[in-house]
């Protein structure tokens, strides 16, 4: 058995670091990568092209990770068929990152051996699949005659990787292994789960995450048998087998996993168990089939089959189908729709039932000519710009329709909303203020929303940074990840803001970096008469909170109830937590494309008698416009999978922190993919 935890003595993760990264170290590394052969990560190079030069690459590699500016490749995406039926997704590191990670793997994996429990046979050195099946047979002889046959569901796929780097530091002390581990699961990481298969660091990592689960189910008159994600739990009669299933589910749920239902089953040995392609018929292990999933090798192989297919194929078709036609086959929602009326001497009025934008009146044509009518169906709210004109009517359709109207200052910000006519909320209003008064719950939900919020702003570095490689932005995000794991941990409302500030602090002087065309951005200001790039967050954060706010009042919340963002009066808190999980996507990442494809350009924008600076109209539109445009964008949803627009996705985090709010399920922000 390994020592329980609090006998552990963290292993020096800085030495560990030290001896992965020599060109030694190194080589043992890619000594391995080379009897595995395999396929081509995501920049296209082999195994074999990489061998022209090792030496020279392998000191490149070791000079690069020592001395931070190590950045890794793109990962490839692969499906591969599964000898018992179906498909397997795996993610592949390119050659040069498989390397350091093998490097890492090993000396990593020799220090956590001798720790690891002996129940787990799984890519561990001297241990395999015969030794697993020799265990089972041997307790079975022993008295342990009913089995829990337990499937992770989707387990390589759902290992939160926050939870897996605490679990790390449980072992390793902080420091350059940590980050340079982080990094890579970041990397792979869909949402904040899931590992690469295809890594040479997952079986050790996921060893690791599960070794928990092998301490506890050893113990109380049960056993267990693992081999990476499959497992085999053994007790002396049916009624610990199912009180077994009942632990490992809590377990698991602890872990943020959970049981396939309809690979798990409990049963005696009179019936047949199947554990790593063997059949026990009776207890008796019958040998297994050639290529069956329980074959230990079967992944190496696949990859090496993957190699082959690559060499003799054409490289696989990447180029998407018309981008519209691609969003109607997945079934894009477009969500809300925005209609704007911002440019002098435009005029909302009716025409029927539908809406009607009229230009400026002109010459024999004082009521100016109609541009576009759209029935109210398709309108789900207004803007109306500080010079465009409406009438009593047109508002009393709009309140009818409960299409929302949103009145904009000058500047892009919000002088007020028409409110629709909402259905009162007063439980879900009440669920609020609870959820606000209570120090506990206030602060699990204020800690997500933070990791939600910093999350999106390492997500949003890694994504630029990839092409642009710059070692302050990575060192950024690494920063970053460090204050993550903080924030959740943080005892207090006070620490988890602190961790916010002091990250969001670190990724404005790094977003600052990423900047072109001679934007200069040196902190977050807000005021009217700032530099450009914070007039244009402004402008953007504006758009963001008038669309949060309705999702917000379409959901039954109440605006002013906070967690993170305090009540107080005039102050919309909900709105506020809500907007930080959208915020990297839609403000600071729409700003930077605008700048950087130079649709917003400096001469958009006129110096003030004061000396400050605003955005002239022309700006306003061409920024509204980005920002529509990637609302539009379809992102995947938490919650169903599907494709959906992100105002769609703001409705679905609503409705969400409604249900935390009422305590139906726990709230989980939405975290950009990397």
């Amino acid at each position: 058995m390994a020592r329980p935890d609090h006998q552990r003595l963290p292993l020096d993760g800085q030495a560990l670091f030290l001896a992965a990264t020599t060109p030694a170290g190194l080589g043992d590394g890619w000594q391995r990568v080379w009897r595995n052969q395999g396929a081509a990560g995501g920049d296209g190079m082999t195994v074999t092209a990489f061998a022209v030069g090792a030496p020279e690459r392998l000191a490149a590699l070791s000079t690069a990770l020592r001395e931070g500016t190590y950045r890794p490749g793109p990962l490839r995406q692969a499906s591969i068929p599964k000898p018992s039926g179906g498909s397997r997704r795996l993610t592949i590191p390119c050659v040069r990152d498989r390397v350091a990670q093998s490097a890492v793997a090993q000396k990593l994996g020799a220090a956590l051996d001798a720790e690891m429990d002996d129940a787990s046979f799984g890519y561990r050195p001297g241990r395999g699949v015969a030794d697993a099946v020799k265990r089972v047979e041997t307790l079975r002889r022993r008295g342990f005659v009913w089995t829990l046959d337990a499937d992770i569901d989707d387990f390589f796929d759902s290992i939160p990787i926050d939870a897996l780097v605490t679990r790390l530091l449980d072992w390793i002390t902080d420091g350059p292994l940590i980050d340079l581990v982080a990094l890579w699961l970041e990397q792979a990481a869909v949402q904040g789960r899931g590992i690469a298969q295809g890594s040479p660091l997952s079986p050790l990592l996921a060893n690791l995450y599960l070794d928990r689960l092998d301490e506890t189910m050893s113990a109380g008159g049960l056993r267990i048998v693992r081999y990476a994600d499959d497992f085999v739990v053994l007790a002396k009669d049916r009624p610990a087998a199912e009180a077994a299933r009942t632990r490992v589910e809590k377990l698991l749920a602890d872990h943020g996993l959970g049981l396939d239902p309809d690979k798990t089953r409990i049963r005696s040995f009179d019936d047949t168990l199947r554990f790593l392609g063997h059949a026990f018929v009776r207890g008796w292990a019958m040998r297994p089939t050639e290529g069956t999933d329980g074959d230990p090798d079967s992944l190496s192989a696949a990859l090496r089959r993957l190699a082959v297919q690559d060499e003799a194929e054409a490289k696989a078709l990447d180029a998407e189908a018309d981008e519209a036609a691609q969003l109607s086959r997945a079934g894009l929602d477009r969500g809300l729709r925005v209609l704007h009326v911002r440019e002098p001497g435009r005029r909302l009025g009716l025409r029927n039932l539908s809406f009607a934008v009229h230009e400026a009146p002109g010459d024999g044509d004082p009521g100016g000519r109609e541009l576009i009518a759209i029935h109210h169906t398709r309108i789900d709210r207004i803007e109306l710009g500080p010079h465009a004109a409406t009438d009593l009517a047109t508002l009393r359709h709009a309140l009818a329709c409960d299409i929302p109207v949103s009145f904009v200052g000058r500047h892009g910000e919000t002088l007020g909303h028409l409110a629709c006519r909402l259905a009162p909320h007063a439980r879900r209003h009440l669920a609020q203020a609870r959820l606000a008064l209570d120090p506990a719950a206030r602060l699990d939900l204020a800690r997500r929303i933070v990791v939600g919020r910093l999350a999106n702003q390492r997500a949003l570095l890694r994504r630029i940074n990839h092409r642009r490689g710059s070692v302050f932005v990575d060192r950024a995000a690494v920063i970053l990840s460090r204050l993550i794991r903080r924030a959740a941990d943080a005892a207090t409302i006070e620490q988890a803001m602190g961790q916010e500030g002091v990250g969001t602090r670190v990724f404005w002087k790094a977003w600052g970096r990423l900047l072109l065309h001679g934007f200069g951005f040196e902190a977050r200001v807000r005021r009217r008469r700032a530099d450009p790039a914070n007039i244009a967050l402004d402008l953007c954060a504006a758009l963001l909170a008038r669309d949060v706010s309705v999702v917000v009042l379409a959901a039954g919340l109440h605006p002013g109830f906070g967690v993170l963002h305090a009540a107080a009066d005039g102050r919309d808190a909900c709105v506020y937590d809500l907007m930080e999980e959208f915020r990297a996507g839609l403000v600071e990442s729409v700003v930077l494309a605008a700048i950087n494809k130079q649709v917003l350009r400096l001469d958009m924008f006129a110096e003030m008698p004061d000396g400050g600076v605003r955005l002239g109209r022309a700006g306003q539109a061409a920024l509204v416009r980005a920002y529509e445009e990637r609302c539009t964008h379809a992102v995947t949803s938490r919650r169903s999978g599907a494709r959906v627009s992100w105002r769609r996705l703001m409705r679905e985090q609503a409705e969400a922190y409604a249900a935390h709010a009422e305590g139906r399920t726990a709230y989980q922000p939405y975290v950009l993919d990397h």
